[in-house]
């Protein structure tokens, strides 16, 4: 007999004068909550001897109660579906629940002294409870009326020892070397049925059954990292009990799916409860785990495939402003969730090999790694430690990701589109902190309008720029006043220009890295460039009001320069190109 089991065939009423009713004293009362989603709950504390048998009110009832007088008196004011009562503390041995139809109950408590009865399709009225003691002792408990039953963790906590066996079994942690990933166990049987929240009242949300696990994972030796995590049709929930008895729980990890994951994993047993986000019983869920984060899909991932893009060392000069990294053809065939990351990540990519490798010599307290093109991307990353970071838009349509306390090692990056199949190449960039995203352009560009003419004669001179040019050239000359808008001539345009003539051309050769054109003015500065293919680039503000324009991989050939001033009004400047940081300081002497 359970402590919850209500001995039904010793609900009889009691021989002649075997109670006396009660005259005097208090009833609580008692209502369905108003918030489905709050249920109803009282406690009560109940103290003092012991006086009459329990067999009196129930035969075979062990204990003795209080007398009939002290009974605890609950009034039930209108209908409820259900309602337990639920008694606690040392030495219980039973309860006993009169109700209003002059019957009475008993319940038998555990060696915890955990007692607990529940009734359905509860009437109004009057619903008296009696806590049980060893005959000559007091009585000193808890006592709760509430909608849903009290767990026993609730008020002992979680005793793992008193656990009947895991349902679906105990397994050893192996999982495959190939992807990482362990099938526990398929097709289990879900039961939502006890609240996870008594597990830990802050995090556990959902419902499962806590009379025992559903599965025990052992890991025989310490890991860095390893996951635990399941997959159904239905919104499941997880709590993992590690070795310490700490209590981890998870509800949405990857879409409705949850997942646990342990840094720095001790060996010893973890109890894994797997649980509905809703109680009710039907549908089923597999059981899964995986070195590292966790491996929602079984696709196998190489990790150590040659990069599409290569191999690139993190400059830290370079990466002052934004440091070029590649441009490459954007790859969209597979889901990015098909790399272990362990989280949602929307968008394709191709996951034989990352785009790119970026080595990271020493330590940074931000680096960030980004990237931009007309096609709407996605960006997913690998850290040194394994662990995985994923974004789709962090402007507009271009994803970034800011990496805190950066550790030295290789990072793998993957690139790829929010729509499968989508096309377009790509500009990938890393940086010191934030990303820069003055200091992008977009890989494809947009065409100069004809309004612009690139083939007239500078106005102020013409510059050779290429990889043996030692000295970065700088030029002192005045920005022309002006009226006319270089506002949507591409993207990032922005004030007014003088189309009829460049104010500087660049003949850039063979062999440049990147080229970068910026310009430091007495006023709000724009910068406009059209390369020898016709793309433009444009940009407002670089750095404070100063622009810049950087165009990765430049192709060889002549750049026009239209300098311009966000209010037309014009105004001195010293305009620069290096391929390496910008010197943000104006020069004066014509």
């Amino acid at each position: 007999m359970t402590a919850t089991t209500a001995l039904a065939t010793l609900m009889l009423p009691l021989a002649s004068g075997a109670a006396l009713a009660q005259e005097a004293g208090f009833a609580v009362e008692l209502s369905p909550a108003t918030d489905p989603f709050l249920r109803q709950r009282i406690g009560l504390r109940v103290y003092g001897p012991v006086t009459e048998p329990a067999a009196s009110f129930v035969r075979g009832c062990l204990g003795v109660v209080p007398a009939e007088s002290a009974g605890a008196a609950f009034e039930v004011t209108a209908p409820m579906d259900t309602l337990s009562f639920t008694g606690a503390g040392a030495g219980l041995q039973s309860l006993v629940l009169g109700t209003p139809d002059g019957l009475y109950r008993c319940a038998l408590a555990d060696d915890q002294g955990f007692v607990s009865t529940s009734l359905g399709h509860v009437a109004p009225g009057r619903y008296t409870v009696w806590l049980g003691a060893a005959e000559g002792s007091s009585i000193d408990a808890r006592l709760f009326a509430s909608e849903t039953p009290v767990s026993a963790i609730e008020l002992f906590g979680l005793d793992v020892a008193r656990l009947g066996e895991p349902r679906a079994g105990r397994f050893a942690f192996a999982p495959s070397p190939d992807s990482a990933r362990q099938t526990l166990v398929s097709g289990a049987p879900l039961y939502a049925e006890e609240e996870l929240r008594p597990l830990a009242q802050d995090n556990c949300w959902g419902y499962s059954r806590l009379d025992a696990a559903d599965a025990i994972l052992t890991l025989d030796q310490a890991s860095d990292r390893f996951s635990v995590f399941a997959l159904s049709e239905r919104d499941l929930v997880m709590a993992v009990i590690d070795p310490a008895g700490q209590v981890h729980c998870n509800d949405d990890s990857y879409n409705l799916n949850p997942a646990v994951t342990f840094d720095a994993a001790q060996p010893g047993e973890y109890q894994v409860f797997v649980g509905g986000y809703s109680p009710g019983p039907g549908s089923v869920y597999d059981l899964y785990a995986s070195a590292g984060m966790p491996a929602f899909s079984d696709a196998v991932v190489n990790l150590d495939a040659e990069p599409r893009a290569g191999h690139v060392a993190f400059d830290a000069d370079q990466a002052l402003q934004g440091q070029l990294l590649a441009s490459a053809p954007v790859s969209s065939q597979d889901p990015v969730e098909s790399l272990p990351i362990g989280m949602y990540c929307a968008g394709f990519t191709d996951i034989s090999a990352p785009d790119l490798v970026l080595s990271l010599d020493g330590a940074q307290s931000m680096m960030s790694i980004y990237a931009r093109s007309e096609t709407d991307l996605v960006l997913a990353v690998r850290a040194p430690d394994g662990s995985w970071s994923c974004n789709d838009d962090a402007f507009q349509l271009n994803p970034g990701i800011s990496i805190n306390a950066a550790q030295p090692g290789d990072y793998l990056v993957y690139v790829g589109s929010y729509a499968p199949g989508a096309g377009g190449t790509y500009n990938l960039y890393a940086s010191m902190g934030e990303p820069n995203w003055n200091a992008t352009a977009l890989a494809g560009g947009q065409t100069a309008p004809s309004t612009l003419n690139v083939t007239a004669e500078p106005s102020v001179a013409r510059l050779s720029f290429g990889p043996d040019t030692r000295i970065d050239p700088r030029v002192i000359f005045d920005i022309t006043p002006s009226q006319t808008e270089a506002f949507g001539m591409g993207d990032g345009c922005a004030g007014y220009i003088t189309p009829g003539q460049p104010d500087l051309v660049i003949d850039a050769v063979e062999g440049l890295p990147q080229l970068m054109v910026y310009m430091v003015a007495d006023t709000d500065g724009t910068l406009t460039v059209v390369a020898p293919d016709g793309r433009i680039y444009c940009n407002d503000d670089f750095e404070q009001l100063n622009p810049g324009v950087m165009i990765p991989n430049p192709q060889a050939g002549a750049y026009a320069v239209f300098a311009g001033s966000y209010a037309g009004a014009g105004g001195m400047a010293t305009l620069g190109v290096t391929i390496a940081s910008p010197q943000w300081v104006m020069d004066r002497e014509h």
